[in-house]
C-alpha cells in the first residue's frame, strides 16, 4: 500500500496501462489526510470504515458504498479488522464526456450509500462494483473495455439518481424540483454550456438566450432549479476549475485567473477568499503541507 497511500496527494501508480486499480484492504488500517486526482469507491465487506471528508464524518458498516470525487481531501480509519474494496479510477475516464462535465462540477465531495436502505441505486450500485472486480479479477477478453463501459454505466446510474440529485442540485433542499424532463435537460444543457466555456465573457442575457426563454423567466427558473443566481453560479463553477488549476498544475495565479474565467487577478483572489476564506496562493500552500 505504500506506493499508494502517503500523506498528502497520494500517488496512485495503476498495475496496468488501464487506469483502474483495485485493492483488497485487510486488517485495521489508518490512513491520514490526503487527496488524489482519481475518483475513488469504498466498499467494506466486512468488519466497518471511518472516513473524515472536508470536516464532515462517515462511518461506513459493511456493505455500505462511499463515492468520493477526485481532489477530496479524507482521511480513513478501520480501528477492528475486516475487509474492504478500494476502487481508483481515472477521473478523465468521465471528464472525457462532456455529458458529465457539467454534472461532475456541482457534484458533492462524496455520496454514501447505505447497505440497509432498499434504494435501486444502492443494489445496483453494488452488483455493477461486483462485477467490476470480477473483471479485473479473472481479466478474460475485453476486460479492460468492461470495466470502462461499467464505469461510465455507473456514474450514470448515479447520477440520474432522484436522491443524489438532491444532493448535486440545492435547490433541491428547499423543496423545489423540475419535474418536466425536457426543461430539466435544457437546464443541464445550459450548466454545461457555461461550464465548456468559463473563460467567456457569458451573460444572464447570453445563457437565457442558449435556453430560448427571456432573460428574466430564465433568471427565474435558474434560481428556483439550482437555488442560486446565474452569476453566483457562474462565479461558484469559476473558483470550482482554479482549485483544480491551483491542486494540478504549477501555473501563476495570474494565468489561473485567466483560464478560470476571470478578467483580473485582483477580481480573482477577491472572489477566491470570499468563497474560500483564503487566497489563492494559501490554498495552494495549505494543500502542499498534505503532501509532504
Amino acid at each position: 500500500m505504500k506506493d499508494i497511500f502517503l500523506n498528502g496527494k497520494a500517488p496512485v501508480t495503476y498495475p496496468t496501462a488501464e487506469n483502474f486499480r483495485f485493492i483488497i484492504q485487510k486488517g485495521a488500517y489508518t490512513i491520514e489526510d490526503h487527496w488524489h486526482t482519481c475518483m475513488e469507491i469504498l466498499l467494506p465487506f466486512s468488519g466497518s470504515y471511518d472516513v473524515s471528508v472536508q470536516q464532515q464524518h462517515f462511518h461506513l458498516e459493511k456493505g455500505d458504498i462511499l463515492f468520493l470525487h477526485s481532489g477530496t481531501v479524507h482521511s480513513l480509519s478501520a480501528k477492528n479488522r475486516g475487509t474492504r474494496l478500494i476502487l481508483q479510477f481515472d477521473i478523465e475516464l468521465l471528464y472525457a464526456h462532456r455529458e458529465f462535465q457539467t454534472l461532475l462540477f456541482s457534484m458533492p465531495p462524496c455520496i454514501h450509500l447505505k447497505r440497509k436502505t432498499s434504494a435501486s441505486t444502492y443494489r445496483k450500485s453494488l452488483s455493477l462494483l461486483l462485477f467490476m472486480l470480477q473483471e479485473y479479477r479473472h481479466q478474460h477478453i475485453l476486460w479492460a473495455s468492461s470495466l470502462y463501459a461499467s464505469a461510465l454505466e455507473l456514474y450514470v446510474m448515479l447520477l440520474r439518481a432522484p436522491e443524489i440529485q438532491m444532493q448535486t442540485f440545492s435547490a433541491q433542499k428547499n423543496g423545489y424540483q423540475i419535474r418536466n424532463v425536457r426543461l430539466q435537460e435544457k437546464f443541464l444543457a445550459v450548466c454545461r454550456y457555461l461550464n465548456q466555456n468559463l473563460t467567456s465573457s457569458i451573460t444572464l442575457e447570453n445563457a437565457a438566450a442558449y435556453a430560448g426563454f427571456s432573460k428574466f423567466h430564465f433568471s427565474r427558473l435558474f434560481q428556483q432549479y439550482m437555488g442560486t443566481s446565474f452569476s453566483e453560479y457562474r462565479s461558484r463553477q469559476r473558483i470550482q476549475k482554479a482549485k483544480v488549476l491551483l491542486l494540478t498544475t504549477d501555473a501563476s495565479i495570474t494565468d489561473i485567473a485567466m483560464e478560470s474565467g476571470f478578467n483580473s487577478s485582483s477580481t480573482f483572489n477577491r472572489t477566491f477568499y470570499n468563497s474560500e476564506n483564503m487566497s489563492p496562493s494559501d490554498f495552494r500552500k495549505f494543500y502542499a503541507k498534505l503532501q509532504n
